[in-house]
């Protein structure tokens, strides 16, 4: 039985934590024993491949499962205590149940006199208090890792990373513009606060969808985010196309909560392009990605042209061209014409993306 997609990524968000738990730990393990001299003790390296493990399984659960993958609703400090007890108690935890495991040769079982006594002696050596430490730093900092990299997105955050955009880089993307209808009216119906959950909800769900087709939220504007994908990467998988069904099967199947939460449901409309952009960091303090050409507002544009038109999903020829075909989900594409769109010199034509009528029942 495959498993759902949101099963799918709580498992790759807990592998995250195992892995870097065993890579982490390993690494200190080797470099501890090579800036003492000594010969590298297989028994050292095996017990801390345990320790490392047991920390990344917890870990995991705790931030994918416990927490739900969200930010915590508390305030900095509380929130930042609450995690540090965690993390201690954790790896106290952990240390004790390897140092049990570990001497049961036994075979009387993992609670005796003399486990008791290896635990004890255990938590008295001075190189126990500096791997707790060591762990403590590493459970912070890896929870640091992933929450930026939750923010970015891989590409732009390994590439930022190696230091790629700090000059112009010229890179060829694919654009998506995501807008919510009837925003407006929305707001003055529920309210700042409430309207303000309701977005939140909205974007959790939207973030959702790009990141199970790959793509980046570049930036959130409001009731509007654009989306963006490597051209490369849409060329043998209409990842757009997938994104603009997915996030619409998502609000289809939130229908009932959406209602009984705020007697709303979301709808919205998209437009898409592609073309050549330059990528860059901006700013010192604070700096962020910025997209410069115009890619972006002929995206805009084009979202624009979906009320005029009647139409949910508007894309350019120039991204039409480029995708596979078949398009997936048996969507339809029709030529709605040529149009002049403000800040282009010269008409472009535009396409209509829709599903057929058996497919939306």
């Amino acid at each position: 039985m495959a498993m759902t997609r949101q099963t799918s990524r709580k498992f790759k968000a807990i592998c995250y934590y195992i892995g870097s738990w065993i890579v982490t730990t390993l690494g200190f393990a080797f470099l501890t024993q090579y800036g003492l001299g000594t010969s590298i003790d297989l028994g050292i390296v095996l017990f801390i491949l345990q320790l490392g493990l047991f920390i990344g399984v917890a870990h995991g659960i705790y931030d994918v499962v416990i927490l739900q993958d969200d930010v915590d609703h508390h305030s900095a400090f509380i929130a930042m205590l609450i995690r540090s007890t965690f993390y201690l108690a954790l790896i106290c935890s952990c240390i004790v149940l390897c140092v049990l495991l570990w001497n049961d040769s036994t075979g009387e079982g993992l609670l005796t006199e003399q486990s008791i006594g290896s635990v004890i002696e255990t938590f008295k050596e001075p190189r126990i208090h500096v791997l707790i430490l060591v762990l403590f730093i590493l459970a912070h900092l890896i929870t640091f890792i992933r929450s930026v990299h939750k923010k970015f997105g891989t590409r732009v955050f390994v590439n930022t990373l190696l230091g790629k955009y700090q000059d112009p880089v010229e890179e060829d993307l694919v654009f998506m513009f995501i807008d919510m209808r009837r925003s407006t009216a929305i707001a003055e119906e529920l309210g700042h606060v409430t309207y303000s959950n309701f977005m939140k909800d909205y974007y959790k769900l939207l973030s959702n969808c790009c990141e199970e087709n790959h793509g980046e939220i570049y930036q959130i504007a409001g009731d509007g985010a654009f989306i963006t994908w490597k051209t490369s990467s849409c060329k043998h998988k209409a990842r757009p196309v997938d994104m603009f069904f997915d996030f619409s099967e998502c609000l289809e199947r939130t229908t009932r909560r959406f209602l009984k939460r705020y007697g709303i449901v979301p709808s919205f409309k998209a437009g898409a392009h592609c073309g050549k952009v330059i990528s860059t960091e901006v700013g010192n303090f604070g700096s962020e990605m910025a997209y410069h050409g115009d890619v972006l507002n002929t995206t805009s544009r084009i979202q624009n042209l979906c009320t005029r038109l009647g139409q949910e999903f508007l894309i350019s020829e120039e991204l039409y061209s480029m995708l596979p075909k078949p398009l997936p989900h048996d969507y339809m594409c029709k030529k709605e014409g040529f149009f002049e769109l403000r800040g282009k010199k010269h008409e472009i034509l535009i396409f209509s993306l829709q599903r057929p009528l058996t497919n939306l029942n």
